[in-house]
């Protein structure tokens, strides 16, 4: 499934790389975990690859990168009006680990900036989405982060009227 040094994502956490893959004994039954190191090693968790809801996913091929800028262009959005159900809503689809469902999050959260300011838990959970987006299409491109951030931005900023033509 996971292979030393191959590098996966962790919607919380971002770009990770599988340090080691092994078996251990719980409970009478053999599991197979992998730990993986985030940030430059300042994180590491251990995950056991026996569950489905580890959150861990391989990053998208290459060939992804265009669809999910295009679906930021004509993606809707239609969230609640109270920022507390918002933000539960954003977070579920987040953790989904989907990586259309988070760029549903940052459409609807960079739609909603342009008319009403953000709450800082909804501005940061924004900032953090498009930080996972942009990392994860950086190691999959030869753009930077930062430059991925930017086409971002742009897809999210195109004029609503030129999409429904």
């Amino acid at each position: 499934m996971y292979k030393i040094g191959q590098k996966v994502i962790h919607p919380l956490h971002g770009v990770g790389v599988v340090e080691m893959v092994e078996d251990k004994m719980i409970l009478g039954k053999v599991n197979q975990f992998a730990v993986i190191s985030f940030q430059n090693d300042r994180l590491k968790i251990m995950i056991n690859l026996n569950q489905s809801n580890t959150l861990i996913r391989n990053l998208v091929n290459k060939d992804e990168v265009p669809k999910v800028l295009k679906f930021l262009r004509r993606c809707k959005s239609d969230l609640p009006i109270k920022s507390s159900e918002r933000y539960n809503i954003n977070l579920k689809k987040i953790k989904s680990a989907d990586i259309y469902q988070v760029a549903e999050v940052i459409k609807d959260l960079s739609d909603l900036s342009l008319v009403k300011k953000l709450s800082p838990k909804e501005l940061a959970m924004l900032k953090q989405t498009k930080k996972l987006l942009s990392t994860e299409f950086s190691y999959i491109t030869e753009m930077t982060p930062e430059e991925i951030e930017e086409m971002i931005d742009e897809s999210c900023r195109v004029d609503k009227v030129a999409v429904t033509a």
